[in-house]
This record gives structure tokens, sequence and C-alpha cells, in this order.
């Protein structure tokens, strides 16, 4: 979220042109809504990773796909919310379980287990369970 309108409208152009060349289905269908969550993350975040949540993946996860979502769920694991967490962790182990080659995590797997390891001692033993199995 760039004040300057010409940064936030060339970030859009890139985001737009990534979704454009998403191999997964599931992904594509939902590329509207991860494309709110970027652009404004505070009020589309949740409502992206509900959607990921309901969503029943039968393809692999592409790069693209990746480079879409994981922004998404790294904001989702540092949120102030239990819930939210407990949904960015839950996305991140069914996503992580969808890639066909591993090196395409590899570039996020840092800051994921980053992310999920701190979580691991949040107050809600649910968020704690989730993130374990993640």
């Amino acid at each position: 979220s760039d004040p300057h309108a010409k940064v936030q409208e060339s970030s859009k152009s890139a985001l737009g042109t990534i979704a454009g060349v998403i191999r997964n289905p599931e992904i594509g269908k939902l590329s509207e809504t991860l494309l709110n969550a970027l652009g404004d993350p505070s009020a589309h975040t949740k409502k992206a990773l509900q959607d990921l949540i309901k969503t029943s993946f039968t393809h692999s996860v592409d790069p693209p796909s990746l480079a879409l979502i994981i922004p998404i769920l790294r904001r989702g694991l540092k949120a102030g919310t239990s819930s939210t967490k407990k949904m960015a962790a839950q996305v991140v182990g069914s996503i992580c379980s969808l890639i066909s080659d591993v090196k395409d995590i590899m570039p996020y797997a840092n800051t994921l287990l980053k992310y999920l390891k701190q979580i691991l001692f949040d107050p809600s033993p649910d968020v704690r369970q989730v993130s374990a199995k993640a």
C-alpha cells in the first residue's frame, strides 16, 4: 500500500501480470480475491484466507500462485487475531502438500518457518496445534 499513485498502479499491473500466468485453476478462480488482499491487506486478508481454506485443491500449486499466496499467508501468520493465524497456518500446511517441486517453495521457506515457529507459542491451543501440523 504505497501512497504514491504511480507506484500503486505499477504494483497492481505487475500483480495482474502474475495472476495472468497462474496455471492452477483453483488459484486462478481466487485471483481477484488474492489481488484484493495484496492491494489492501488490512481489509481483505481474512477473506482471502477463508476462501483459500474453503477451496478443494486438486492441482499442484505453481510458482506464480505462490507469488500471490505467500504474502497473504505471511500477513496472516503475523496477524493479531488467533483465528487469522490459525487460518494462515492451515493454508500453509495444505499448500505445501500441493507443491510438485520443492524448489518452488524454497524462496519462501525461511519466512514461513520463522512465523510458524513464532505462533507455536501463541496463547491459543488451537493456533499452536495447527502451526505444529503445518
